[in-house]
């Protein structure tokens, strides 16, 4: 056959021959990007992981690359040719096709210089431990025998502290107003409790301890009334006066505290108290409504943690009760004709007690004090309170040993769970350890992620039957993850305000009581005056809203001498700077993650319901911290039914053309887990635009990543509702609806308002895809953010 001339001539060049890649699985927009990638030409070299924490500021998203440090990066299934030979997908591979950015790369770096650790000094001395001289006992204070050999035999507290030392001498002696100020857990509580219930005593007792002849009993009078703002704190109180008054039997006191029945505080009233604790709304409410109630014989007012109380909006109400106790005539004598002049003061005497001194603080003490003393720990502080223009910041104990981990937002949950998996690796004592969390939206999450849902093994036989309480099924649960061979079993526990008061209650002493290692997770309702014994370790995993709070938080470790820690959570950039205004007799040691990811990821995680990867035990820490924020996401995404169900149940013709006249498949429902991380997202994303002003240049909304935020949640994405605008243009509408504004504090409608923060900017892999309304958004919520008056979140 003859050659018809035509010639095929292609230029193929130098360049190798590539085929055709086509992209299968997961969403047509990854799919989209993923094609766009290819198509791409070729681009520089990656840097490596550790060129990567250098950059200051957020850089772009770029591709995963395959090192020695983690596993291989995620790619979308291709379609290869028939003859081609299998691999084998990782372990870790999500099933559903979807990509998932990794952990350690794009993140910010930290601008905190982190040096070698030096040699450990010798451990400082405790700043509010008892008094270790031989002639400081609480009989030389001037409190009568009986107490005194009470608390040294009962109570086993043979020497008072600083503060104890300085108070107790003064109101006994005095009737004068005074404000007390020490450090937390320097036992403030019994520096105002012993002079009170000495002279109460004093009615009944002669000064040699013998009898006379009329007694005092709960039916004498009202002779103090203890406010405090929580109804925790006031149930410690109580607690305590209960705890000394056992060597005086004829003494009574109770409670009025809101989230109870009000019949039954009258009941008690009307039985007859001596000393009355409560918080100012609902002692408010007994002094109008409750005529049985009188204080004509009150001598004490004592306003404990005044600075929380103004806070949290109770000013009103402290002015109505001061009001009411001045304006009522002052009782010589009591109706069974006992003199109390003498005795009791002949004024009624008011005491102030805060850790800290700020501008609300000193315009409570100009509301209620009248010549008043200021008692101090150091005697040498101690000084007439005339001007009071000063303000003063109390720092933690001495022996509290403080650190702060630089940790990135996309790293947050895996970096507490090696800390805590890495504190609770060691046999010893029951170890207590506390979680701070902004809101109660972010608690209920995290409790419910970290809890173990395998099913209890029924008890043997022979055991005796055990009873759970039921205020503590929703609120108490073994712990998975954080747990080790030496721990097997951690106690988790959940307590805020939007709790009722019974759960509330029978948490916090299931806490106290657990005698196995525990776990609480709290908003800020656990942060003022709380006495738990053994809690050794304190997390503020979100950053208190303001210097004052972070020290209250803290003192719930190291408290009567004792030893403890305290780790912050911050991330880098903006936030490092938040150390430099942290008052505290021990420096605040920074630290970088990876040493917290390595310690506590040395060895495989227990997953709940038993389930342990193989896999685990062959892959290094960055690798362990990938498959564990892989499991996260994969429990989030998993769906109660199924897509299409093939066996599900006709439908009737009633119901057939009530549903659109065709039988209708099984839809997919979203995990419960999923919804209470999307609310817990927008929580903590609200909550953060309530640090107050002075401190708001560290806590900058407008520098937060929300998708990298998203990451610490669980989530692949940011979800829309925090404020409207780009997040309803770009989600859908079961992802846009409103939250309510969930707080921790008892009275959320005196303690906050709604703030709103809108959605700021993300790259391509968590779904907003126009820039410049995101930047738009962020501009129009921070001026709503400073137009709005400052709060706290409970």
């Amino acid at each position: 056959m003859a050659d018809d001339g035509m010639l095929l001539n292609f230029e193929l060049g130098d360049a190798p021959l590539t085929s055709q890649v086509k992209f299968k699985g997961g969403r047509w927009r990854d799919r989209v990007r993923a094609q766009k990638s290819v198509n791409k030409p070729a681009a520089p070299a990656a840097v490596t992981a550790a060129d990567d924490l250098h950059n200051s500021s957020r850089p772009t998203k770029r591709p995963r690359t395959d090192d020695d440090d983690g596993p291989p990066a995620r790619q979308f299934k291709t379609a290869k040719p028939l003859n081609a030979p299998a691999d084998k997908a990782p372990s870790h591979a999500m099933k559903t096709g979807q990509i998932s950015s990794g952990l350690f790369t794009s993140n910010p770096a930290a601008v905190t210089s982190f040096e070698k650790p030096t040699e450990e000094e010798e451990p400082a001395q405790p700043s509010n431990a008892p008094l270790s001289d031989e002639a400081e006992n609480f009989l030389a204070l001037g409190l009568s025998r009986r107490v005194a050999q009470h608390l040294a035999t009962k109570l086993e507290m043979k020497a008072p502290t600083a503060i104890q030392k300085n108070t107790i001498p003064q109101l006994i002696k005095d009737d004068c107003d005074a404000f007390l100020q020490a450090e937390t857990g320097s036992g403030k509580t019994l520096a105002y409790l012993l002079p009170i219930i000495h002279r109460i005593m004093a009615l009944s007792l002669n000064e040699d301890g013998t009898s006379k002849d009329i007694q005092v009993h709960r039916n004498s009078g009202l002779f103090a009334i203890i406010l405090a703002p929580t109804r925790e704190l006031c149930k410690q109180i109580a607690l305590v006066v209960e705890k000394v008054l056992r060597c005086t039997p004829w003494l009574v006191s109770t409670t009025v505290i809101g989230g109870e029945s009000k019949k039954s505080e009258k009941s008690r009233i009307r039985k007859g108290v001596n000393i009355l604790i409560a918080t100012p709304g609902r002692l408010t409410d007994h002094l109008d409504n409750t005529k049985v109630l009188d204080v004509g014989t009150v001598r004490w007012l004592v306003l404990d943690e005044g600075d929380r109380m103004m806070e949290m909006g109770f000013e009103e109400d402290i002015r109505t009760i001061i009001n009411k106790t001045r304006e009522a005539p002052l009782q010589k004598q009591n109706r069974e004709g006992v003199r109390l002049d003498g005795i009791l003061p002949s004024r009624r005497v008011t005491v102030l007690c805060s850790a800290t001194m700020r501008m609300d603080v000193q315009k409570l003490g100009e509301i209620s004090l009248k010549d008043a003393v200021h008692i101090t720990a150091s005697k040498s502080e101690m000084e007439n309170d005339d001007s009071g223009a000063t303000e003063a910041a109390f720092s933690a104990p001495a022996q509290l040993k403080q650190n702060c981990i630089i940790v990135p937002a996309k790293l947050r949950l895996v970096t507490l769970i090696a800390l805590l998996k890495s504190t609770f690796a060691r046999k010893g004592p029951a170890f207590k350890a506390i979680i701070f969390i902004s809101c109660a939206d972010s608690v209920d999450y995290h409790y419910a992620l970290l809890k173990d849902t395998a099913v209890p093994e029924p008890p043997s036989p022979d055991a005796a039957p055990v009873k759970p309480s039921p205020h503590t099924e929703a609120t108490v649960a073994p712990a998975a993850y954080i747990t080790s061979p030496a721990n097997p079993t951690v106690v988790l526990h959940k307590l805020h305000g939007s709790l009722t008061q019974p759960v509330r209650t029978a948490t916090l002493n299931a806490f106290t009581n657990c005698k196995e290692p525990a776990v609480l997770i709290t908003t800020d309702i656990s942060s003022r005056g709380l006495d738990v014994p053994t809690v050794d370790l304190v997390i503020e995993y979100d950053p208190a809203f303001a210097v004052a709070d972070h020290v209250h938080r803290i003192g719930r470790t190291a408290r009567a001498g004792r030893a403890g820690r305290a780790v912050l959570f911050l991330l880098p950039g903006p936030e490092e700077g938040y150390t430099s205004i942290l008052s505290s007799a021990t420096p605040v040691a920074p630290q970088l993650y990876d040493s917290v990811l390595q310690k506590g990821l040395a060895t495989a995680v227990h997953l709940p319901e038993g389930k342990l990867e193989d896999e685990t035990e062959k892959h290094t820490w960055t690798s362990r911290a990938e498959a564990l924020q892989l499991h996260f996401e994969q429990r989030l995404l998993a769906f109660a039914y199924s897509e299409y169900d093939e066996n599900a149940p006709k439908i009737s013709k009633k119901d057939k053309y009530a549903k659109g006249g065709k039988k209708e498949a099984i839809k997919p429902k979203d995990n419960p887990l999923l919804d209470s991380a999307r609310q817990a997202f927008r929580s903590h994303i609200r909550a953060y635009a309530t640090h107050v002003r002075d401190e708001r240049g560290f806590f900058d909304i407008t520098q937060l990543h929300l998708g990298h935020i998203a990451k610490s949640f669980g989530l692949r994405e940011a979800p829309g509702g925090i404020g409207g605008g780009v997040a309803k243009r770009t989600h859908r509408p079961q992802d846009t609806k409103g939250s309510t504004n969930a707080t921790g504090n008892s009275r959320p409608d005196r303690s906050a308002r709604s703030a709103h923060a809108g959605k700021a900017g993300d790259d391509d892999d968590f779904g907003v895809v126009d820039e410049t309304a995101a930047r738009r958004m962020r501009e129009k919520m921070m001026g709503v953010m400073n137009a709005a008056s400052e709060f706290n979140l409970g």
